[in-house]
C-alpha cells in the first residue's frame, strides 16, 4: 500500500525500480484509512475491485465502483477514493510507467499508438464493468499481471512486459476512442485544482486560510469556496482535515510519536479539536485507533 506516500500529492516516488517500473499492490479499506487524498502520478494505474464498493474520483468526475469493476487511471490524471459508509473494500492495483513499453527507436507502435495515448489523443472509459463487451479479455489480462508480479517466477519480467502489450492491444481494439478535441475549460480547472492541492500538500503542517488558497489561483474567496466544493465534492476545510487525518493515521501506524506530537505534526495545535475530528471520521480516538491497529498485527 501507499502508506509512506500519503504525504505527497504528486507521487514522485518511483513505482517498482529502474529495471522494472511496475508494481502490484493490495488495498483494504477502512483498515488503515477511509479516504486517499486527491493526487496524481506519472505512471498509469489500473485497479481491480475484488470485493465491496467505494467512491472513486477520476479527472474531476465521481464514480461509484463495485466488485468486479476495473478502473483505468491514465498518467497525470487527478484521482482519489473514499469508502461508502465505511464498507469493507478490497482492491488490487497495478501501477507502471509507460516508458517500459516505448522504444528508444521510433517504430509503428510508438507513432500509431503509445505517443498519441500519452498525448491524450485517446479517451477511454474510466470504469469497465463486468457487463461490458470484452470485459473478460481485460479481466484475464489484469489478473495475469497481478499473479505474475506476486509469484515472480523465473523470467517473470519478460512475461509482464509481454502481458502489458497484450493489455494495450485489448484496450486499443475494444475500449479506446480517438479524441480530436480538447476542452480548454477542463484543462484550466484541472490546473487550478492541482495548484490548490499542491499548496495544501506543502503547507498542511501549519495553519492554512481560505484567503491564501484563493489567492494561489487568483480567485475571490466567495468564488473559490463554490469552485472547490463543486469539483472536490466537499468543502475546503473538510478536505484539509481529511488530508491531515490521513497523514495522522500513517504516523500513528508507523511511529511511536505521542498523540500531541502527531497533532502538531499535521498543523493542528488544539489537541481537543484533533481528537474531535479524528473521532468523527474513524469513530474512535487516536489512542484507540493506535491500540486497535497494534493488536491486529
Amino acid at each position: 500500500m501507499y502508506h509512506d506516500e500519503l504525504q505527497s500529492l504528486k507521487e514522485t516516488g518511483q513505482k517498482g525500480d529502474f529495471l522494472l517500473p511496475f508494481v502490484a499492490v493490495n488495498t483494504i479499506m477502512p483498515d488503515f484509512y477511509t479516504t486517499y487524498p486527491m493526487h496524481w502520478h506519472d505512471e498509469m494505474e489500473i485497479v481491480l475491485v475484488e470485493s465491496g464498493e467505494y467512491e472513486e474520483f477520476v479527472d474531476l468526475e465521481r464514480y461509484c465502483v463495485k466488485q468486479g469493476d476495473i478502473i483505468l487511471v491514465n498518467p497525470c490524471v487527478l484521482h482519489s477514493f473514499r469508502t461508502l459508509d465505511n464498507k469493507r473494500t478490497f482492491f488490487r492495483s497495478i501501477v507502471f510507467n509507460l516508458n517500459m513499453l516505448t522504444s528508444n527507436n521510433t517504430d509503428a507502435c510508438s507513432i500509431k499508438y503509445f505517443t498519441p495515448f500519452i498525448d491524450n489523443m485517446y479517451i477511454n472509459p474510466v470504469i469497465i464493468s463486468s457487463d461490458m463487451p470484452n470485459y473478460d479479455k481485460l479481466f484475464k489480462c489484469v489478473r495475469s499481471l497481478i499473479n505474475l508480479y506476486n509469484k515472480k517466477d523465473e523470467f517473470f519480467e519478460i512475461k509482464i512486459k509481454a502481458e502489458l502489450y497484450n493489455l494495450f492491444h485489448i484496450l486499443f481494439k475494444y475500449f479506446l476512442i480517438p479524441e480530436e478535441h480538447e476542452s480548454n475549460m477542463k484543462d484550466n480547472t484541472t490546473r487550478n485544482i492541482k495548484t490548490i492541492l499542491d499548496y495544501i500538500d506543502e503547507n498542511y503542517m501549519k495553519p492554512i486560510t481560505i484567503e491564501e488558497l484563493a489567492a494561489s489561483v487568483d480567485l475571490s474567496k466567495h468564488y473559490f469556496m463554490r469552485f472547490f466544493k463543486k469539483y472536490m465534492g466537499m468543502t475546503c476545510i473538510e478536505y484539509i482535515n481529511d488530508y491531515r487525518l490521513n497523514i495522522a493515521t500513517n504516523l500513528l501506524l508507523t511511529t511511536s510519536m505521542q498523540i500531541t506530537e502527531v497533532s502538531q505534526q499535521i498543523g493542528i495545535t488544539n489537541l481537543s479539536y484533533f481528537n474531535r475530528i479524528f473521532k468523527k471520521k474513524y469513530n474512535m480516538t487516536p489512542k484507540e485507533y493506535r491500540y486497535n491497529i497494534d493488536n491486529r498485527k
